[in-house]
């Protein structure tokens, strides 16, 4: 297994990360790719990607955190993307949700980004939460812009129609804690229906959005195989067979070694 979004570099994990890799790779887990959010936090995540066996990581400036950046923020992420372990451009994208930048400076960045992924020739990690009217015109026409460009809409929570929309651009769907929900979780299962399992990312977004059991608990890369099992349940195939095409995904998607 492949935990292809998980925030190791976060405090939540300063007291025991070598335990939490521990029961990861105990688990079943063989890699893990650890998304970036600013470039003053990206040292931490690539000093853990030239020292841990297995760990990647993506460069980028997540919508929370493009309202006060530095006027070399651009020269910052490109230079941290061309880093060997680096083999995405993300976590980036658009957040309505929590108002901690305007728009305008949100889909500004977001474009830059998208650009710089082109240029680089890398995928995209793309977090979106309740903007998705605005962030899917400016992302489908990118995708439709040049041969090869693609990403990941990581956590994916809108509906089957639009993640069929996305896959059929060459899209990857990303699947955590949140699709093994018991209540109001019909969409979810509707879109795991809909989805290919040859078009499905596993990930975390951990210490965020544990799965149950654990929901409330901090989130840890080893209980993404609860929301594997979920998917391969779902999807009427073994674990194992979930297992090997979501791992095939993954290091197909991001050129794993």
């Amino acid at each position: 297994m492949i935990d292809t979004h998980c925030h190791l570099d976060l405090p939540e994990f300063d007291e025991d990360r070598d335990e939490v890799l521990k029961r990861a790779r105990n688990a079943g887990f063989e890699a893990f790719m650890i998304p970036g959010i600013e470039p003053d936090t990206m040292g931490k995540i690539i000093n853990m990607a030239e020292n841990e066996a297995n760990v990647y990581f993506a460069s980028g400036v997540h919508p929370n955190n493009a309202a006060e950046l530095p006027p070399d923020w651009l020269d910052q992420v490109r230079k941290n993307a061309e880093h060997p372990r680096c083999k995405a451009i993300g976590e980036i994208g658009m957040d309505y949700y929590r108002e901690y930048c305007p728009h305008d400076i949100q889909r500004d960045v977001f474009m830059q980004q998208l650009d710089l992924a082109a240029e680089l020739d890398l995928p995209v990690i793309i977090h979106c939460r309740s903007a998705y009217e605005d962030l899917w015109p400016m992302l489908s026409h990118w995708l439709k812009g040049g041969h090869g460009r693609t990403g990941v809409l990581h956590a994916f929570d809108e509906t089957p129609e639009a993640a069929l929309k996305a896959v059929d651009l060459g899209m990857k769907i990303g699947m955590g804690g949140p699709y093994t929900y018991r209540k109001k979780n019909e969409r979810r299962l509707e879109i795991v229906d809909a989805v290919p399992l040859e078009s499905i990312l596993l990930e975390t977004d951990c210490p965020y959005l544990s799965p149950i059991p654990h929901r409330g608990e901090r989130n840890e890369p080893a209980y993404a195989a609860l929301t594997l099992a979920k998917i391969a349940e779902l999807k009427g195939v073994s674990f194992e067979e979930a297992d090997l095409q979501t791992t095939r995904n993954a290091r197909d998607f991001f050129r794993m070694e």
